[in-house]
């Protein structure tokens, strides 16, 4: 059924084009093609500690090789009887959109390249495409390619008339966009993606690496727990300092990815959170301190305290506050994490809740696969739809530089005018989507198809 916007549209018969863009449907492949390999005789050998996590494989690099399929990586393995008997986690997510840079906020994704340290996580695109030329041609500050002018351009160059109502001037655009910031704006309407998950592992292989099930004490059905997450971005105050009469900032850190994705209440830093930490338990020289009791490690007396938690790390008990009254972040704990990895399970980590503060839920799904036969019980079909339904802005054409006369890489300034780039990194689409997929006991892999739809505004 249309939407209430495509239906006054229709009524008022005004025509907006639209186009979707593709997300990526190849990804970078680990090396060697089955990658994370390892020997048990490695590990902890011993059965009296069968609760602590063995620590993940050693990280491999990508290949320039792009292959129509994405694998999961294991995170963390985990001795749990005897005879070196073991389960583990793995895991594969995709964010939607291109890298963003270093931000904590989202996980860290393998580039689109070679000799890169494979993470199980993907960039799927699908926001922008900057090679597209419909695309390109919706946009009212950008130039229409060639071949999608209706103009005869004898000369072969673009058409300087091609957009009459966006101005060529720098100083003019930026007046434009102070008048009007969504001048140069498209409307965004939702992404749809469609996985096709296959889970990998053979029990009859014999794989004395540790892959196989039979070397696993669950059976070959392995538990694949989907996630659809969106940061939260924190909510942003204005103060005013008196003393210089100027407005500041106010707003929290945002998500880290590696510290604040779980978060449970039963999880206690005296229990599996963190191993070191040994409740009831006070130092032997106790009677000299008097009435106080005094743990016996300076990391029991937390012992009480809940932490959120990532895959590996988790938060430190006692952050420190910003104390910088200029700083942005003045008054909010600083983003520390414990310098020790945590002692979850992988099915901990697998049975773990979002954190909801710092991360959306738009769905949370659980879902088996069965590695030994083949049929529709090997495979899962997977179909996501994430709403955005809101006019995205950009920030029109990019100035032109000048450069120094003799040295052409260095920039001296603007010469006023406007090239044919533009700035495509939306300014209001600050929560990109990310849907990660957790299986336990079992490889699996996904091949993806999907797309954005965009419409003019």
């Amino acid at each position: 059924m249309p939407s209430f916007r495509t239906r006054v549209l229709e009524a008022l018969d005004i025509k907006k084009n639209h186009v979707r863009i593709p997300c990526y449907q190849t990804f970078p492949q680990p090396n060697p093609a089955r990658p994370q390999l390892w020997d048990p005789s490695d590990e902890v050998t011993t059965t009296t500690n069968t609760s602590s996590s063995a620590d993940p494989p050693t990280n491999d690099l990508t290949t320039g090789t792009m292959q129509n399929y994405a694998i999961s990586k294991v995170i963390r393995t985990n001795t749990i009887g005897p005879k070196l008997k073991k389960d583990r986690i793995e895991v594969l997510g995709f964010v939607v959109g291109h890298d963003p840079g270093s931000a904590t906020v989202l996980p860290d994704c393998v580039d689109r390249g070679a000799n890169q340290v494979y993470t199980g996580m993907h960039y799927l695109g699908g926001i922008y495409d900057t090679t597209n030329r419909e695309l390109q041609g919706m946009r009212k500050s950008g130039v229409k390619h060639l071949a999608h002018q209706s103009m005869h351009d004898p000369s072969g160059t673009t058409d300087e008339h091609t957009h009459t109502d966006w101005p060529s001037d720098a100083a003019e655009q930026a007046i434009k966009l102070n008048e009007d910031p969504y001048c140069d704006s498209l409307f965004y309407h939702n992404t749809s993606i469609r996985f096709f998950l296959t889970g990998l592992d053979d029990v009859n292989s014999g794989n004395a690496a540790g892959h196989s099930m039979g070397d696993l004490s669950a059976n070959h059905r392995g538990t694949v727990r989907m996630l659809v997450l969106r940061p939260r971005i924190p909510k942003v105050n204005m103060r005013t300092d008196g003393t210089s009469s100027s407005f500041i900032l106010n707003h929290d850190y945002l998500p880290d990815w590696e510290t604040e994705l779980f978060y449970d209440r039963k999880k206690q830093l005296g229990g599996r959170l963190k191993t070191d930490c040994e409740p009831h338990t006070e130092h032997a020289s106790n009677a000299t301190y008097g009435v106080i009791q005094v743990p016996k490690t300076s990391t029991d007396e937390h012992s009480n305290a809940i932490v959120p938690y990532g895959f590996e790390y988790h938060a430190k008990v006692s952050p420190d506050v910003e104390y910088d009254f200029g700083s942005v972040h003045y008054g909010y704990p600083k983003k520390q994490k414990d310098s020790t990895a945590h002692g979850l399970t992988p099915f901990d980590i697998l049975s773990s809740p979002i954190n909801t503060k710092k991360y959306a839920v738009l769905e949370d799904l659980t879902f088996t696969l069965d590695s030994l036969h083949h049929g529709a019980a090997a495979h899962h079909i997977v179909n996501v739809n994430i709403p955005y339904n809101k006019k995205v802005r950009f920030a029109g054409r990019k100035p032109a530089l000048t450069y120094d006369e003799n040295d052409a890489t260095v920039v001296t300034g603007y010469s006023g005018g406007l090239t044919e780039q533009t700035f495509d990194e939306p300014l209001n689409l600050q929560s990109r989507p990310i849907i990660l997929f957790l299986s336990y006991n079992q490889r699996i892999s996904a091949q993806v198809e999907g797309y954005t739809a965009v419409s003019e505004t």
